[in-house]
């Protein structure tokens, strides 16, 4: 499984966006950044159970590669998932925000591949508190 698996939610995404269904567009935009967030994080057996653990892997994951894009990753799928609830956001907006998780999970699948298959989960004490992960790793 890769982050190219949330291909068909970003698909349903512009499908949305196109049909001017900007609250559900708005979900499947989460969608497809949250999917292939938790994807990686299955991969790598990093534990992924809580709202706040997508913005933690992905700026982790942005530091450890490089790729400072992924680190917005998880702002822009959010700010989505906020208009879900709000409708304040154009259909113009929506397809940016679409373009922009786009590319990121193709850096994000890219850095995924690139790291050590034994990095270990994000250090942020947040984290390991909730998931019960030891401090001394």
């Amino acid at each position: 499984m890769t982050t190219a698996d949330a291909e068909p939610i970003e698909g349903h995404a512009a499908q949305m966006i196109a049909q001017d269904d900007r609250l559900q567009a708005s979900e499947k935009i989460w969608g497809a950044a949250v999917h292939g967030l938790k994807t990686i994080t299955a991969e790598r057996g990093w534990p992924y159970d809580y709202h706040p653990d997508g913005r933690v892997i992905a700026r982790y994951l942005a530091r450890q590669s490089g790729h400072r894009r992924i680190a917005h990753l998880f702002d822009i799928a959010e700010a989505a998932h906020r208009n879900f609830y709000k409708d304040l956001l154009t259909t113009q907006d929506l397809d940016e925000y679409l373009a922009e998780i786009r590319e990121a999970l193709e850096l994000l699948n890219a850095a995924h591949f690139a790291l050590p298959s034994d990095l270990p989960p994000p250090t942020d004490n947040h984290y390991r508190r909730r998931h019960d992960i030891s401090a001394d790793i």
